[in-house]
């Protein structure tokens, strides 16, 4: 979603940046003209208290622009030279359906997607702001992705990073910035994937074949299952976070006691990975496709045994998302294998190319 008031500069670098549940997360990433290798320039993270954001929505700015202040003065690692910023919003709080129409212009797509929009989002389009992606298009007709976002989110969004003198290019869902990563990388291979990214408070599921197909989210993450192992196992939070870490639902002398603790929760995304796979399924029969593996992303898919777990109850293999070997950190330090994965949404938004937006 490209952001109206703001003058477009093809040839001026941006960063990109993730502002979760409880932390923000900031990276540029240059590429080189000669060789085309991507290096980071500059990252870095910054905490801030859950209640900025309520639904979605920054309602306690102050909060958030303090964060940013830290993170920029005293957390880079490296150094981010532009103003231009690409966001990322909660996928949570936005809403994706794939489309195919005949050819047709851009003033007519815009039509379509109305017409969508008002079929199948439950909100009001006024309280909306609409936009689409093409995925493919040929004679026959035109796949694109229609992607919604309330109107009071984004403009939250925007009022504090306009407040920071910063200049927001373009806001898109957390999801598809991993999956423009996993596009660039090529890590899903040729076949379909399903993509999982575990964040602090939830889980988004999306399908993809070499492009973000659609996206849902289970409102539970890596936080949850921390206090669901505290409630169990009548231990504090971090005592129950480092228990997590060290050992999760791997091979230990806890992993029993722990998968029962933990067990509802794995369901639950078991079940919507599930829903997710038959929905290809069925719309994609007349191809034989079907998805083949699933690749997990986020601070909750490094818990151990958690790979495994999925890939034991999806009969499908099962491998973390690691894109650092396409990015290199150059002679910045890099961050500990735990924190990378932190960075995904981040980076995913810091190689947008910046002529797949308009002015």
């Amino acid at each position: 979603m490209g952001a109206d008031k703001i003058k477009f500069y093809k040839d001026e670098p941006l960063f990109g940046l993730d502002i979760g549940h409880s932390s923000l997360k900031a990276m540029q990433i240059d590429k080189s003209r000669i060789s085309k290798q991507l290096s980071v320039a500059g990252y870095g993270i910054s905490p801030f208290a859950p209640e900025a954001i309520q639904n979605g929505e920054i309602i306690k700015p102050q909060i958030i622009a303090q964060a940013v202040h830290q993170l920029f003065e005293k957390n880079l690692i490296g150094s981010i030279s532009s103003r231009r910023v690409a966001c990322s919003l909660p996928t949570a709080h936005t809403f994706s359906r794939p489309m195919k129409v005949p050819p047709m212009e851009h003033k007519e797509i815009l039509e379509a997607i109305q017409l969508e929009a008002e079929q199948y989002i439950p909100v009001p389009l006024t309280n909306l702001y609409l936009d689409y992606e093409i995925s493919h298009q040929d004679q026959q007709g035109i796949e694109l992705m229609l992607v919604a976002a309330s109107r009071k989110i984004v403009d939250s969004y925007l009022k504090l990073l306009e407040s920071l003198d910063l200049e927001p290019l373009v806001f898109e869902p957390s999801i598809n910035a991993a999956s423009r990563l996993l596009n660039l990388t090529g890590s899903a291979g040729t076949e379909p994937s399903i993509l999982v990214d575990i964040g602090s408070a939830t889980t988004d599921i999306a399908i993809y074949d070499k492009t973000l197909l659609v996206a849902s989210t289970v409102n539970a993450g890596g936080d949850s299952l921390t206090s669901l192992i505290a409630n169990g196992l009548h231990m504090s939070f971090i005592q129950a976070e480092e228990l997590k870490h060290q050992h999760g639902i791997g091979f230990s002398d806890k992993q029993q006691r722990i998968i029962d603790v933990i067990k509802p929760q794995l369901e639950t995304l078991v079940h919507e990975i599930q829903k997710s796979i038959r929905y290809y399924s069925e719309r994609a029969a007349q191809s034989g496709k079907k998805i083949s593996q699933v690749i997990t992303v986020g601070g909750g898919a490094l818990m151990p045994g958690f790979n495994h777990y999925l890939s034991q109850e999806l009969r499908l293999p099962t491998n973390s998302f690691e894109p650092w070997q396409t990015i290199s950190f150059g002679s910045l330090a890099v961050p500990v294998e735990s924190d990378r994965s932190m960075y995904i949404t981040a980076a995913g938004e810091a190689i947008l190319d910046p002529l797949e937006v308009t002015a």
